[in-house]
């Protein structure tokens, strides 16, 4: 039976903002600290390897392959707990995180990103952050230098 994914209205996707800039803040620290780790252990084919194939390490490089797998799982973690809130990880990279909710009777998602205050856009959900729209009502100052 699959899970009915929770619906957000504003105000409760923003109430879950700071956590949230928490939580990614954790995981930004954490991919650099993962890219170095694929570094060396030679580069993201090995780390792949490594990661989704169970392969060995390198040569002398077990502390690196088992430092790559701590940070990965730390990471997953992090997702985990975000999932578990009801919200959807959309980019790591970039630090979005979209909630479902409902709008006219449609289903789609508000959509946040990093270094944004509060929620305050929404699309469909058969589209992406490019078909970001502002939710009316909701205004903010946006940040100078978003992620």
């Amino acid at each position: 039976m699959s899970q009915v994914p929770r619906l957000f209205t504003v105000d409760e996707a923003n109430a879950l903002v700071p956590q949230l800039q928490l939580e990614l803040a954790q995981v930004a620290k954490l991919r650099g600290d993962l890219t170095a780790a694929i570094e060396a252990l030679g580069g993201a084919d090995t780390a792949v390897a490594i990661l989704q194939k169970g392969a060995p390490a390198p040569a002398g490089r077990d502390a690196e392959a088992e430092e790559l797998k701590a940070l990965a799982a730390r990471i997953q973690e992090i997702v985990g707990r975000i999932g578990a809130l009801g919200a959807v990880v959309k980019d790591l990279e970039a630090g979005l995180v979209d909630f479902y909710s409902v709008r006219d009777g449609e289903p789609v998602f508000l959509c946040w990103q990093l270094g944004e205050p509060l929620v305050a856009h929404w699309h469909p959900v058969d589209e992406g952050f490019s078909g970001r729209q502002p939710i009316e009502g909701v205004e903010y100052e946006p940040p100078q230098y978003p992620n």
